[in-house]
């Protein structure tokens, strides 16, 4: 390595992140992990032996203390040693004593137990748990009020009322601001809060010299104003809406979501239109709810509940997702916990989340996705739609053909015979017995239950055909033969002709010794003939089942809930297959991945511990009480609409105060509060309390326009600070709780590789569509935000830079310094084919001098001209020919200065 890329290491490296220091308190996300994950599975398989009414071997896994104390011969767990921890050998059936004792725990509850142990086996002391009314005393649950703006009248740095609540607080410690950054600093700043990309020398300039006392206020709203701006900020929103452009793991299906670029074009486009932002929210929960006149584009914005993981289909915790980046996302409010129980420290009771789980269970994904906006019927499209109807055409078929070849053999004389013994043998048999009487037969749950209806239906209409089976099933199994040959002879002797006269004469004709005989004789009767072929109204009568309204009059539309496993993976394949064409054609006209409601709203109630097999009481679908004091039981529809309203309504506490949080934040690298989707009473107390709530009740008052709220915070002096940090403020204030300087901020992956491209002269500004790779070579020049986004394949780049992880919701992105990071910038070839072409740019190339290349390369890069030193030093590499490499002066020249912190960071 060269000293010339030994010092760009130096230059990315010299930011270094602080490991926290171990502590008592447990962190909000091992908390969250253990209520959501460990609680339930220890609920579940440990209570029942080692919970509040036994504890076998001495061992209570209900509490902290139970967990501490261990069992009669010593402690059980070692946190952060599941290998030498006696709980996770047993439950690995390793040691003497395996358990659970009658049957092991599946691999995924052994995974979740390792991993809990592994991070310290936090227990929460719910004896400490704070009380319900103590909770609603909490802050963030009191109504939003406009506080007094404090007077402060002797400073001559207050641009607006931010910068009042701020100097009061700093005089209360002493403290004051740090003075105005410098006009370079504040552009910079700007440009990269505002649209993700840095501005060029030119705009620089431009600036420095522009001593219209407007001229702060004008940059802002032409930034505002950019395109990019919806870009930059849709970027942050799809962080908190864990969106993807696949599913992760399924089983058998089209891991693409082919439309999911729909959503976030809707996302740009929102905030480019600064759409207010109750709007906004609604859209997301209820688009389809709206009357939304001929522009149906935003029905594409309910991928906000769609676009989240599919965890292998299961249908619970595909709603406890979507109710987590709800709560979550727009209230800052916890809510999964009450899956399993009581919140423990925040007032949500159990039936809250299960008043939302039933909003969400009353809905569903439609087979065939919503058109949305205008395609123009280009050769291509029409091709495309061709192919389409033709592929859709065929798929249509193989249902058919494997539904009729199903309904055929269900037909067959011995599958009725299966289905009628069935009947009769689960009378007065709860469903769980049931249950096992159709596994162990290989039964169809849907069929039997059509099959059970209508022998209900034709025994209460004294049918001639399956009036015996009442006889059948009332005779007892040890004088079958001759109880059943006394009631044939009186059957025959009827002259009312009670039993069909088919049926009895194959009765007769087979004297049946045994119950299950009796039932194939009617069975096989009649399953002799083809409908078709009665030509008396004895036969008629006797196939009338295979008639319209039959039991096995089953519709296409109805085959996925009969079809074994083999027709069911053939299909799948099939529509595998048609699903990726649609998702990789780029001419697909767009469509919306939305939910529909049920036609019948699904009545909630509760899972005791989670346990959706264990009823417990039936609650309304309605908001959580803690965010709606005054609300209603839901009436129209899911509810949808009307918990969206909820969330916006002036009444509830926090939507306002959240989202004002998530704009500080993004302005200046922490909220006002530090934990930004948990406001709940284990949250940070916000730094500035009144300044959060005057600015939630501007942002109301102001329609909910962020684009107000963004030049609101800008315009104050308190954000055009310097980030120079004082003796005392570092000394007094070293997370800058106080506001007395801006903070120096790390560009995210996003705006860092965009800013390689904006200086390499090669970033594409093209706007939405589908979405590209942005590893594979020849390497897309699109702006980052329309990179492909892979649950399954999350590339790890991104995962190097802290890009969000798409598998939930994420409040806010970590800082690491690693050396995978350095690495990355010096040896990918992205960045060496920015470097080339930023040396091979006209100003660059068509200098006339070294120093005249050197001055265009820092004012492309670095929007200034280089220092004297930094002129000479340049100059003396690209002279220096000593170190024989493949890779150009110039080039190597220009990396350096891509890899340098100054262009890396915002100050």
């Amino acid at each position: 390595m060269s000293r010339w890329f030994a010092l760009a290491l130096i230059l990315t490296c010299s930011s270094s992140s602080v490991a926290a220091e171990p502590g008592a308190k447990p962190s909000a996300a091992q908390i969250e992990y253990f209520e959501n994950k460990v609680r339930p599975l220890l609920a579940e398989h440990c209570y029942s032996c080692h919970g509040p009414k036994k504890q076998n071997a001495g061992l209570r896994l209900d509490n902290a203390a139970g967990l501490k104390a261990g069992a009669d011969n010593g402690p059980v767990v070692v946190p952060g040693d599941p290998l030498k921890s006696r709980l996770m050998i047993s439950v690995r059936r390793e040691g003497d004593y395996a358990m659970p004792p009658k049957g092991a725990l599946p691999p995924a509850a052994v995974a979740v137990l390792a991993e809990w142990v592994k991070t310290g086996a936090v227990f929460p002391d719910t004896q400490g748990a704070v009380r319900s009314v103590e909770a609603r005393d909490h802050w963030a649950f009191q109504p939003v009020k406009l506080p007094p703006v404090p007077a402060i009248r002797t400073s001559d740095q207050i641009r607006n009322p931010i910068d009042s609540f701020v100097l009061a607080q700093l005089r209360d410690s002493a403290l004051s601001q740090a003075p105005i950054a410098d006009r370079r600093s504040l552009i910079r700043r700007a440009y990269f809060d505002l649209i993700g990309l840095p501005p060029t020398v030119a705009q620089v300039e431009a600036f420095e010299k522009d001593s219209n006392p407007l001229a702060w206020e004008r940059l802002i709203d032409e930034l505002l104003a950019s395109p990019q701006y919806g870009e930059r900020w849709g970027r942050l929103w799809l962080d908190l809406a864990r969106y993807a452009d696949t599913k992760g793991y399924v089983f058998n299906q089209d891991r693409n979501y082919p439309y999911a670029y729909t959503y976030r074009d809707y996302v740009v486009r929102s905030f480019n239109d600064d759409k207010p932002y109750d709007r906004f929210v609604i859209e997301q929960l209820a688009a389809d709810k709206l009357q939304l006149g001929e522009d149906t584009r935003p029905l594409a914005a309910l991928g906000f509940l769609t676009l989240g993981r599919r965890f292998l289909g299961n249908t619970h915790d595909i709603i406890d997702d979507r109710i987590d980046v709800v709560t979550r996302g727009l209230m800052g409010l916890t809510v999964g916990c009450a899956r399993c129980h009581d919140h423990k420290y925040d007032p949500v009771p159990t039936a809250d989340y299960y008043s939302l789980y039933g909003v969400f269970a009353s809905t569903k994904e439609p087979e065939e996705l919503p058109l949305i906006g205008k395609t123009e019927r280009t050769p291509q499209v029409i091709a495309f739609e061709k192919e389409m109807e033709k592929r859709e055409a065929e798929y249509e078929a193989e249902i058919t053909k494997r539904h009729n070849n199903a309904i055929a053999k269900l037909k067959d004389k011995d599958a009725i015979a299966d289905y009628l013994r069935a009947v009769l043998d689960s009378k007065g048999k709860p469903n769980d017995q049931l249950l096992a009487l159709l596994r162990e037969r290989d039964l169809n749950r849907f069929v039997f239950d059509r099959w059970k209806a209508y022998l209900e239906k034709e025994i209460k209409a004294n049918s001639p055909v399956f009036k015996p089976l009442i006889v059948i099933s009332a005779i007892p199994e040890r004088s079958f033969a001759s109880d059943m040959a006394k009631q044939i002879s009186a059957w025959e002797m009827d002259s009312k002709r009670a039993v069909n006269p088919i049926v009895l004469k194959a009765m007769a004709d087979l004297k049946p010794q045994t119950p299950r005989a009796a039932v194939e004789a009617i069975a096989y009767t009649i399953a002799a003939l083809p409908p078709d072929k009665t030509t008396t109204p004895e036969q008629a009568e006797l196939f009338a089942w295979n008639k319209s309204s039959g039991p096995l009059d089953i519709p296409t539309s109805d085959y996925d809930k009969f079809q074994n496993r083999a027709d069911r993976n053939a299909l799948a394949a099939i529509k595998k297959k048609l699903d990726a064409f649609k998702a990789s054609s780029p001419f697909a006209p767009p469509r919306a991945h939305v939910l529909n409601d049920n036609p019948a709203p699904f009545q909630p109630y509760i899972f005791l511990r989670g346990n959706q097999g264990n009823r417990g009481a039936q609650v309304p679908r309605q908001a959580p009480s803690i965010t709606a004091p005054q609300r209603k039981p839901f009436t129209q529809g899911s509810g949808r609409l009307e918990l969206a309203q909820s969330i916006v309504s002036p009444d509830n506490p926090l939507t306002a105060r959240v989202l004002v949080n998530r704009v500080w934040s993004g302005h200046f690298g922490q909220g006002l509060v530090r934990t930004p989707s948990d406001f709940g009473t284990r949250s940070d107390p916000p730094t500035q309390p009144e300044l959060l709530d005057w600015l939630a009740v501007q942002l109301v008052r102001e329609g909910w326009s962020l684009k107000k709220l963004h030049k609101l915070i800008m315009t104050s002096a308190t954000y055009q600070q310097s980030s120079v940090v004082s003796a005392d403020a570092f000394r007094t204030d070293v997370e800058n709780k106080l506001l007395s300087h801006q903070n120096r901020r790390r560009l995210d992956f996003e705006s860092l590789r965009d800013s390689f491209l904006l200086v390499s002269g090669k970033l594409d500004l093209t706007a939405g569509g589908k979405p590209v790779d942005l590893f594979k070579a020849p390497f897309s020049t699109r702006r980052s935000i329309y990179g492909l986004i892979d649950r399954t394949n999350f590339p790890g780049t991104m995962r190097v830079f802290d890009v969000a992880n798409p598998d939930q919701h994420s409040p806010q992105r970590f800082q690491t310094t690693a050396p995978q990071q350095a690495l990355f910038l010096m040896n990918s070839p992205f960045v060496t084919e920015q470097a080339i072409a930023l040396a091979a740019r006209s100003d660059v190339s068509n200098a006339k001098s070294n120093a005249a290349k050197v001055k265009a390369l820092y004012q492309m890069v670095l929007a200034r001209n280089p220092t004297r030193d930094e002129l000479q030093l340049a100059e003396a590499f690209v002279a220096d020919n000593s170190a024989k490499t493949s890779f150009g002066k110039w080039q190597q020249l220009a990396q350096i200065l891509l890899l340098s912190n100054e262009f890396a960071f915002v100050d």
